[in-house]
């Protein structure tokens, strides 16, 4: 938060809690008018009608929105200015210096009785009028996901020398990632007004990003999801799986529906059928007129290396490598070809196999100007990777940074687990390195991870003045009043430190560097029904074992016996779950004390983002740890029936905890998600401990 910011905000309260000057200007009973031009793109449209939503909740009235500026100065306006509009000529702005990109203002002229929401281009005016929102009507960011209520004023009085000055952010591209989405997307579609909440979010957080999987639909252009952002004035990112706005997911679809032929096979061989299929892709987004940072990337149908999909791929890395270097190049010259673009702006990222080939110093990506080479956090733990650890800053190459704050198949999901505090870490030691230019966070379902999407959004514009306890303390006195603002800070804090550490951090400076976030519990429970009673008189002790393409050993669940002091695994889960069960039950005891302290309005945000989140982990970890205890009691029968029982009772109330999240516009929050793999699938890991229940029955 910048000083200008804090010392505005304190003068307009100030001067609102006294008697106004002759020179504040009053905005009474709506009587006053929003002014936007009427060559305004509709992004800036949109954040006007916002706006007026926004003065409505507040004053009750239904302001007016004008394309033209009133007659006098007797009627105050709030004039909404685009300086890279036409008519912002004609709204006499323009008084006050602006910046770069993305720059805005928000002052008052007592003279002309107006408040200019004035912006350097169009997201600096839609920033400006999300500015307005939060510093004067005092509608937070999160609004839509707090269950903020309105405190009603007749009149608002704007100080007549309010001046909020934001420059340039540091970050030019700064992008949201809703990723892995069981909760949020069956969510978006059951309401067309569901897509403006987020969106719109993501614009009052003073995001300008918006990164999708693949954008493109053979045949039919860019989809409508993409079209959709676009709408909204953010900038269409696409996913490391998709070079070109697309993954090789579309290959049989581009075939078929466009050329009406054979789907040729995935062959390296047949580098003219792969470059054609490049230049349809490249030519779709470019004649679709979105603005599309474009990635380059050359991996498989899914998240997966390519050589898992073409049958003549190299079997060694410098083969496999030289391959993705050559075809980056040619994905680039395929842009320059399209756009007519000597140095378009591209991002290349480094996920995965990408980054271990990277880290061999086998990966040559392009290094010419504008090209953004996307540094990612390690999988499943979020650290600075070998790759950006080893690297050395170099003129031609601008970096970007990728951090997953709820890892798919291990990851925090249903429970934030990675906190603020980690992701700035993260962000430092890239920044350190050079500064960024783009930054993706994937945010899951995004409900979850509010926190640490603020705080990243905050820090992404200005480095310098960012500082986590500080963010804190802004946070939880803005969305939870002041009164007790220290307190929910600290209750943030131990909730975050409550979860079990399997491992002990090795990287220099970073605390809880591996964590067991709630899809490692799923993962255990998984490994360990699998394994349950396949040798009841010798049960195998260590049955977590690594999934997927793990490239890295032991990297899945992380559990360092010698740091626990256990044998093996089940006896170190045992021991983890009765450590950190009674820490999160601590915290969530502490949350149930404090909630009815609060004030009423802030109760529901207060439960729904982080007391729902202690109860769930602190009823997952009794569950868990009774489940290892059945199993290492599985010839007892009696015994492993208890445990499963007691495992059985801490799911339903782990369950409950989070159904009780669900009101207003996230009543259905988690309607069909159990049909998700991988995530939260309580109800049938019920069933399946109700099953080994039957099988643990003693016979008679």
């Amino acid at each position: 938060m910048s000083i200008r910011y804090i010392l505005g905000f304190a003068l307009c309260i100030a001067l609102s809690l006294g008697a106004a000057t002759a020179q504040d200007i009053l905005l009474r009973h709506g009587a006053f008018v929003i002014v936007c031009g009427s060559d305004e793109p509709e992004s800036v449209r949109l954040a006007a009608e916002a706006l007026q939503r926004d003065l409505k909740a507040v004053t009750g009235a239904t302001i007016a929105i004008s394309t033209s500026l009133p007659s006098d100065s007797s009627t105050p306006a709030l004039v909404v200015v685009n300086r890279a509009s036409d008519s912002h000529r004609a709204f006499g702005a323009g008084l006050r210096p602006l910046d770069g990109f993305e720059s805005h203002r928000v002052y008052a002229d007592p003279k002309m009785n107006r408040v200019y929401l004035e912006g350097y281009d169009a997201r600096g005016a839609i920033y400006a009028i999300y500015t307005f929102s939060e510093d004067i009507l005092g509608v937070p960011p999160l609004h839509f996901w707090c269950s903020w209520r309105a405190v009603p004023r007749e009149t608002l009085r704007i100080a007549r020398d309010y001046d909020h000055f934001e420059r340039s952010p540091q970050v030019r591209f700064r992008t949201l990632l809703p990723g892995d989405t069981d909760f949020f997307e069956p969510w978006r579609k059951r309401s067309p007004e569901h897509d403006g909440i987020w969106l719109e979010t993501a614009l009052r957080l003073k995001l300008n990003t918006v990164e999708g999987y693949s954008t493109i639909e053979p045949g039919r252009g860019v989809s409508t999801y993409a079209q959709l952002i676009s709408r909204y004035g953010l900038v269409l990112a696409s996913h490391h799986t998709s070079g070109l706005n697309t993954s090789f997911a579309t290959w049989n679809a581009y075939w078929t529906k466009v050329r009406k032929m054979p789907v040729p096979k995935l062959r390296l061989s047949d580098e003219a059928a792969i470059r054609e299929f490049f230049r349809y892709n490249a030519e779709t987004v470019h004649q679709s007129g979105i603005e599309n940072l474009w990635t380059l990337a050359f991996r498989g149908a899914r998240d997966e290396p390519f050589w898992n999909i073409f049958e003549d791929a190299p079997k060694d890395d410098p083969g496999r490598a030289a391959v993705i270097n050559h075809m980056l190049q040619v994905q680039l010259e395929t842009i320059r070809q399209v756009t007519g673009e000597a140095a378009p702006q591209v991002r290349i990222t480094f996920y995965d196999e990408i980054a271990d080939l990277m880290a061999k110093g086998l990966l040559k990506p392009p290094a010419t100007p504008n090209v953004i080479w996307t540094f990612v956090a390690a999988r499943r733990d979020p650290y600075p990777y070998d790759d950006i650890v080893s690297f050395s800053p170099q003129k031609s190459v601008k970096l970007g940074f990728y951090m997953n704050f709820g890892f798919a198949s291990t990851g925090a999901h249903v429970a934030p687990a990675e906190g603020p505090w980690r992701m700035e870490f993260n962000y430092r030691y890239v920044n350190a390195k050079a500064p960024l230019e783009f930054s993706v966070v994937n945010v899951g379902c995004l409900r979850e991870f509010l926190l640490e999407l603020s705080a990243n959004a905050r820090l992404l514009w200005d480095f310098a003045s960012y500082d986590t306890d500080r963010f804190l303390a802004g946070y939880c006195r803005q969305y939870f009043g002041s009164e007790h603002a220290a307190a929910v800070a600290d209750l943030y804090r131990d909730y975050y430190a409550a979860f079990w550490q399997p491992k002990n951090s090795v990287f220099p400076g970073l605390s809880r560097q591996f964590v067991f976030q709630d899809l490692r519990y799923a993962r255990a429970f998984d490994h360990i029904a699998q394994a349950f009673f396949a040798s009841p008189e010798h049960p195998n002790m260590n049955p977590l074992r690594d999934i997927g393409f793990e490239r890295v050993p032991g990297r899945t669940f992380r559990i360092a016996l010698a740091d626990n002091r256990a044998a093996n695994q089940i006896e170190a889960l045992i021991a983890g779950m009765a450590a950190t069960a009674p820490k999160f039950e601590a915290v969530a005891a502490r949350c149930a004390e404090l909630k009815p302290r609060l004030p009423p309005e802030c109760r529901d945000f207060f439960y729904d983002n982080l007391e729902a989140f202690c109860g769930y982990m602190a009823h997952l970890s009794r569950a868990l740890d009774a489940f290892a205890l059945a199993y290492e009691e599985q010839s007892n029968r009696s015994a492993a029936v208890s445990d499963l029982e007691r495992t059985s009772v801490e799911l339903e109330k782990a369950q409950a905890c989070l159904l009780a999240t669900q009101h207003g516009v996230f009543a259905e929050w988690y309607a069909g998600a159990e049909s998700m793999p991988r995530t939260f699938e309580v109800t049938k890991l019920k069933a399946r401990i109700l099953e080994l229940k039957r099988q643990a029955m003693p016979t008679k």
